[in-house]
């Protein structure tokens, strides 16, 4: 089709054709008009564009006034409608070009003149007293009705910055922000509103005790610590126990987290470091060691029927660390069992899958017996009742460990150099994993629900590792029941 068929104009879909109604315009001749034309349309004449005698623009974009009048031919059809000389399009539909805000001294220009425009008026009302009113009252009487705008403007003013703040803060990344939305506070800390509360309750966090959980630590580390050393967080004590429960929950960084709370790296690296003692040391005043009678209590019924003399299963976990670069290091990080750098530690549940016993951890390296030996579980097996049982994996060869508290070692039966084990142990191993299989649970739920433990734990996080380890299988023992009874 020929380019004087259509409109050049952008954006323009109209066409010649003997429904559409549109007459259309050569580009003029004239030099200056047909530039005013060019720089009217909004194009630039270059390689994607340029003005031929077959360009043109329809009579969309030119007014009535536009036009010469129109004469009635000898046929009674009107003449071709012939615009006047040096008229440019001015109809358009393009989008007005954005308005580009004031800058800060052009808006306190603005406001200058229009504080003077209101005193001017101000003046002019004054200037002229009523009859019968002194110029003291005239002036006291103005000065009286500015005082009262005035004070309309700024209680104006008030309610919008008091409305713009709630907006903002409806839109900050905060505990109050996420209490009311089950399903939000579980993704970010694996607590649900009542664990939450739970924990909370249990913790009594205030500002006191967590700055002194502080100057402990620095205490302990040599460092003199002056009275009433530390300042207060602007943070709450909800959104700085947000902040650690998502560094567990989520393994999110702390560049990350400090983004989202608005705050720079090295607070939430104090506020964490501080939180992390300070929930520590509250946790591990819970005594988790059971007596006989409160196993008895809570033992699951596949326990009651099998195993019924369980005290407590162990099992050993680890967690991956990063290589060291040092040589002797690796060695002792080094487990012959994951073939990677790890630290070590011992963890026992009651039969009801609560943790009863949590170690610290140590090298990789460690093998499982040294690990018992090491860990303390030896001591609180003292005060078990004789003939009780504890549960372990084939790993565990601790039976002479436990003549002392007269205590039995419940574990698979061994191979050893025999093809086979006889259909009696395979039975007996089958009925032992059956039930030996809840700590592995145990474990796992750990490390399912917080994530900080899924890639390999940094080196620089080796001095508070026990803490969070610890901290973690604690708040566990706050969430459900592990194993469920009839199928419930």
């Amino acid at each position: 089709m020929p380019g004087h068929d259509h409109c050049c104009v952008f954006d323009c879909t109209n066409r010649r054709d003997k429904k559409c109604g549109f007459f259309f315009h050569r580009f003029p001749k004239d030099e200056e008009t047909r530039k005013k034309w060019i720089q009217a349309i909004k194009r630039e004449e270059g390689e994607n564009f340029l003005v031929s005698a077959d360009t043109t623009v329809c009579s969309e974009h030119f007014g009535k006034e536009d036009y010469y009048p129109r004469r009635v031919l000898p046929d009674g059809k009107q003449s071709t409608p012939r615009l006047r000389q040096g008229v440019v399009p001015q109809h358009f539909s393009f989008r007005p070009e954005p308005t580009k805000r004031p800058t800060p001294d052009d808006r306190r220009s603005m406001a200058a003149v229009r504080h003077s425009d209101h005193e001017a008026a101000l003046s002019a009302k004054r200037a002229c007293p009523k009859p019968g009113q002194t110029m003291a009252e005239f002036t006291l009487g103005h000065e009286l009705d500015e005082c009262l705008e005035r004070r309309k403007e700024l209680e104006s003013l008030v309610a919008q910055l008091k409305t713009e703040n709630q907006i903002l803060r409806s839109q900050l990344f905060r505990y109050n922000n996420i209490k009311d939305d089950p399903v939000q506070l579980r993704f970010l800390t694996g607590l649900t509103p009542d664990t939450w509360s739970a924990v909370w309750s249990f913790l009594k966090p205030n500002h006191h005790n967590i700055l002194s959980t502080r100057a402990s630590e620095k205490e302990s580390a040599g460092r003199r610590i002056s009275q009433g050393s530390g300042r207060r967080s602007n943070i709450s004590l909800e959104d700085q126990f947000l902040m650690l429960m998502m560094r567990l929950r989520l393994g999110r960084l702390m560049e990350e987290i400090g983004y989202l709370f608005g705050v720079d790296v090295s607070t939430v690296s104090r506020t964490l470091n501080m939180w992390i003692n300070f929930v520590y040391l509250r946790l591990g005043m819970i005594p988790i060691w059971p007596n006989w009678e409160d196993v008895v209590k809570t033992m699951p019924s596949t326990f009651t029927k099998l195993y019924p003399n369980t005290f407590t299963i162990i099992d050993a976990t680890e967690l991956p660390v990063e290589t060291p670069t040092s040589l002797s290091l690796q060695s002792k990080l080094f487990s012959a069992y994951k073939k990677h750098c790890t630290v070590k530690g011992l963890v026992a549940i009651s039969p009801n899958g609560m943790f009863c016993f949590i170690s610290a951890l140590y090298t990789g390296s460690i093998s499982d017996r040294q690990l018992t030996i090491a860990s303390g579980l030896l001591d609180l097996l003292e005060s078990v009742p004789p003939g009780k049982t504890v549960m372990a994996d084939r790993g565990f060869s601790i039976q002479d460990l436990l003549v002392r508290p007269n205590l039995v070692l419940n574990m698979p039966p061994f191979k050893g150099s025999r093809a086979n084990l006889s259909l009696k142990e395979v039975r007996e191993t089958q009925k032992v994993a059956s039930v030996r299989i809840h700590v592995e649970r145990a474990i796992g739920r750990v490390k399912q629900l917080f994530h900080i433990f899924d890639r390999d734990i940094p080196l620089s996080m080796l001095g508070s590792i026990n803490q969070i380890w610890t901290i973690c299988c604690m708040l566990t023992n706050f969430l459900g029941p592990l194993i469920f009874e009839d199928g419930k």
